[in-house]
């Protein structure tokens, strides 16, 4: 999990538990009223149960593509391919190259500083506990949270007789028996872990005089022929503002507390147990289903995939060897050697003199430190686009709630040509795992025609894919189109997709090699680019390149895929 997600989920859990604290102090008058102290302890359930509905899966919003959409989405992706040596090209990826570090740089500060102020919270919890529990004035209490001891006043004998000692110590048996201790240990624990909330720390205070209160109820229920004796005992208590962070204290923590107990005492016993708990229920479901309901839905978009037909061949100024579908290829194959290729393993160092750059070589020696440890299902090859899955302001807090918890790699280099990730392919990033899915995304900005270089580019992707066939035999590969990058509009885009299109069909077979396009999510209704998804570099703006909103479409797209190929 990175820090922005660490950030925003404690954000949204303070902002579910602030909701349902100021639900429950508005109502928790009346519950005990008319349905008594405990069913009044109870209700605070609904807090948890809240925050922890916000974290249930979203709801779903099904979107089935049928095949001639899909056909439309791969003409739209086909003009991504661009030469790779093109300086206009390699200029705009070295300017998306330099992430901002601004809002990573303040979550990491705010991260630490959150940090601290719990654990020092949580350490004054501790000694304050221990502290208390040796003053030899504190108690009637209860000391620990698993296995709480019993802590009494060095003039508890003399001070209380045996009828009110006998109703003290039943106060604290409740206690014990209901694990109170262990309640309040999480509801210490909460207040550490959100200091920065004054709603949590009133929560907390009212939760353990309802704790009190429910506590006294229930020792009266058994005994009620005894009220004016443990009213007695209670005024004999003196008055203790410090609060037992990991425990239960008898004494009352001021006059206003003490006054409520004792009022509570003079009332008639409810027995509304069924009524508290259908309350209660209510109250749950209805919370945990407004907070859950508050998040965005989830879009999943089914494939019903079309039959599998004959690719005609294109028209293209290319031999016909290298235009022919990859299952046509004399490429080696795991079906005729019966083994794939061995790992070489080969690190940076042993690279030919300047096919990688040091970038794209210190990624390579990562990649391959990664491959060894296996355990991937899902692999991604590609340049920076593919890169800035992992950069903290871009793809990184999407990677960690889609991709990541698939068991993704992401090979992805800034730098990437044909050549040089083919080296890279054949020298360990392939190997140590079994894939399912392996995700090439194409090279080159998606505003820019093949045109006369179609040949080059079709033989390039099929070299790739031959390898991955080679040493990857079981997995399903997607070849993704680049994305477009604002320097056409939607019309114009689509003709430069649709004449590179062709050249993507010869390469997917729809059995194993399949290809897909989501660059029609990059424009506005009105046909403009969208900034939000793509960047464009303008004067004195350094955050340029693929948008975290890009990632968000582009997971959403590949979901589908994945469920189908992935599982």
């Amino acid at each position: 999990m990175t820090v922005e997600a660490l950030l925003a989920g404690l954000v949204r859990t303070n902002m579910i538990a602030s909701l349902a604290i100021l639900l429950v102090l508005l109502l928790r008058p009346f519950v005990r009223r008319w349905l008594g102290a405990s069913v009044a302890y109870w209700l605070w359930l609904v807090v948890p149960l809240a925050v922890a509905a916000s974290f249930l899966p979203p709801q779903e919003r099904v979107v089935v593509a049928s095949s001639p959409e899909t056909v439309t989405a791969t003409r739209e992706q086909a003009n991504t391919m661009a030469a790779p040596h093109a300086e206009s090209g390699d200029a705009l990826e070295q300017i998306a190259a330099m992430p901002s570090f601004f809002v990573p740089a303040l979550a990491d500060a705010l991260v630490a500083l959150w940090l601290l102020g719990a654990v020092a919270l949580l350490v004054r919890s501790t000694v304050s506990s221990r502290r208390l529990a040796a003053n030899p004035s504190l108690g009637p209490a209860l000391v620990g949270v698993f296995r709480p001891r019993l802590v009494l006043p060095a003039d508890f004998e003399t001070r209380f007789d045996a009828q009110e000692r006998a109703l003290i110590l039943a106060h604290e048996e409740v206690h014990r028996v209901s694990g109170h201790t262990v309640v309040n240990a999480l509801v210490e624990v909460a207040c550490c872990a959100n200091w920065f909330n004054p709603l949590v720390h009133l929560a907390a205070n009212r939760v353990r005089t309802d704790q009190e209160l429910a506590c006294d109820a229930t020792v009266i229920a058994a005994r009620p022929s005894e009220r004016r004796t443990y009213a007695q005992a209670l005024l004999k208590t003196q008055l203790s503002p410090a609060v037992m962070p990991l425990g239960c204290v008898w004494t009352s923590r001021s006059a206003t507390h003490l006054r409520e107990r004792i009022e509570m005492l003079g009332r008639t016993p409810l027995d509304r147990r069924r009524a508290g708990a259908a309350t209660i229920v209510v109250l749950s479901l209805t919370s945990g289903y407004a907070a859950w309901a508050q998040q965005p839905e989830r879009r999943v978009t089914r494939i019903a995939m079309p039959p599998l037909t004959v690719v005609q061949k294109p028209t293209l100024d290319a031999p016909a060897s290298l235009l022919a579908p990859p299952a046509q290829q004399p490429e080696r194959s795991v079906a005729q050697t019966g083994t794939p290729p061995k790992a070489p393993w080969t690190p940076m160092s042993g690279a030919p003199t300047g096919l990688l750059t040091p970038l794209e070589g210190g990624h390579h020696d990562r990649f391959i430190d990664r491959a060894r440890e296996g355990d991937i299902d899902i692999v991604f090859f590609g340049t920076t686009e593919t890169e800035m899955w992992n950069w903290p302001d871009r793809g990184r807090s999407v990677w960690d709630r889609t991709l990541g918890l698939r068991r993704a790699a992401n090979f992805g280099s800034q730098g990437t040509r044909f050549d040089s990730l083919l080296w890279r392919m054949q020298n360990g990033e392939l190997d140590g795992y079994q894939a399912k899915i392996v995700v090439l995304q194409a090279f080159g900005p998606g505003d820019q025609a093949m045109g006369d270089r179609a040949a080059e580019f079709a033989a390039g992707y099929r070299r790739l894919i031959a390898e991955v066939r080679a040493r990857q035999p079981q997995a399903k590969m997607l070849l993704s189109a680049a994305f477009p990058r604002g320097q056409l509009n939607r019309e114009q885009w689509r003709a430069v997709a649709e004449a590179n299109a062709a050249v993507y069909r010869t390469l997917a077979d729809d059995n194993t090699v399949f290809y897909v396009n989501i660059g029609e999510r990059f424009f506005l209704p009105d046909g403009s680019h969208n900034q939000e998804m793509w960047r464009a570099p303008q004067s004195g703006v350094v955050n340029v390149g693929t948008q975290t909103p890009a990632f968000e479409a582009w997971a959403e797209e590949l979901e589908p895929w994945l469920d189908r190929f992935g599982r």
